[in-house]
């Protein structure tokens, strides 16, 4: 099972992935947004099933890489428009490692963990490897690139009632630490310089592990994200390694037992059901909304 073709951005019917490629060429139908080279760089963008598990896969929500593998799913195009923005610099990072000896991009590495009594190999392809430097870099493109850390402290115990990358919205924040229950949002706020997303310093630490099995030593990592104004460098603080290997076998356990993994209910990862093209099995056996709606 796996990605089993388009919905048409028009007629809503399932199209073949070529059909919908040749569409595009000879001239799309009235109301639909694609190009051929953007349906072609879509599908590009695509990993090959024979990947097997990567450490993406691994870090993502495993109930959606499990059931890619029970079900044919088929998404519109525009729902894998992610996959194209990515491979724009995907291959400019290949293409410059090509001139550097001391660099390498897009080449994927192995390496194999143990989880519930079995071995599993696992890969990952970093973005960009400063050898030189023991540095490897990964680029996200993102709506918008983070801004600045906000911690909102309670005044009176000085405890921190919410830290993160986005403002509160309200004017009064409740607060759990002081008889008086709540707190002029922005009287209590402090900004820092912006901070990488979790999962973005657990799957650059996983590479740091992956490229070291490999005799690629790495010691620094840094996210560059990118939007479509600006981008921004942000250096990341790995994960010690044993901490990294623990994390990677207790997502592969996940991924490898008998029954299904969760759903997501991490308000820092349920975003991830809004691009997921299992939604619609994920929430008939889950029984409900998943993501965001089943909190709202």
């Amino acid at each position: 099972m796996s990605f089993a073709g388009f919905i048409c951005e028009v007629t809503s019917e399932p199209v073949a992935p070529a059909d919908c490629l040749a569409c595009a060429r000879s001239g799309p139908l009235p109301g639909c947004p694609m190009s051929a080279p953007v349906v072609k760089g879509i599908l590009d963008g695509l990993r090959p099933d024979d990947f097997g598990l990567t450490v993406t896969t691994l870090l993502g929500c495993t109930r959606k890489q499990r059931l890619k593998l029970k079900v044919d799913y088929q998404v519109r195009p525009r729902e894998l428009w992610w996959a194209y923005r990515g491979q724009l610099m995907h291959g400019i990072a290949a293409a410059y490692a090509a001139g550097d000896a001391n660099s390498i991009a897009e080449r994927r590495f192995s390496m194999v963990l143990e989880a519930n009594g079995a071995f599993v190999e696992i890969s990952g392809q970093p973005d960009l490897v400063y050898v030189d430097r023991r540095m490897v870099i990964d680029f996200k493109t993102t709506k918008a690139v983070p801004g600045p850390w906000r911690t909102y402290t309670c005044p009176e115990s000085e405890a921190v009632i919410r830290e993160g990358p986005f403002a509160w919205r309200n004017k009064y924040l409740p607060c759990p630490h002081c008889p008086d229950g709540e707190h002029v949002a922005r009287e209590i706020v402090q900004e820092s310089a912006p901070r990488p997303y979790r999962t973005h310093v657990q799957q650059v630490s996983a590479y740091r592990l992956l490229l070291g099995e490999n005799d690629v030593p790495v010691e620094r990592a840094q996210v560059i994200y990118q939007d479509m104004a600006q981008q921004l460098p942000i250096d990341v603080e790995l994960l010690p390694v044993n901490e990294t290997l623990s994390l990677l076998q207790q997502r592969l356990a996940l991924f490898t037992a008998l029954d299904l993994p969760p759903v997501l209910t991490d308000p820092e990862q349920t975003w991830e059901c809004d691009f997921c093209p299992v939604r619609g099995a994920c929430e008939r056996l889950h029984g409900g909304p998943v993501g965001r709606e089943a909190n709202s």
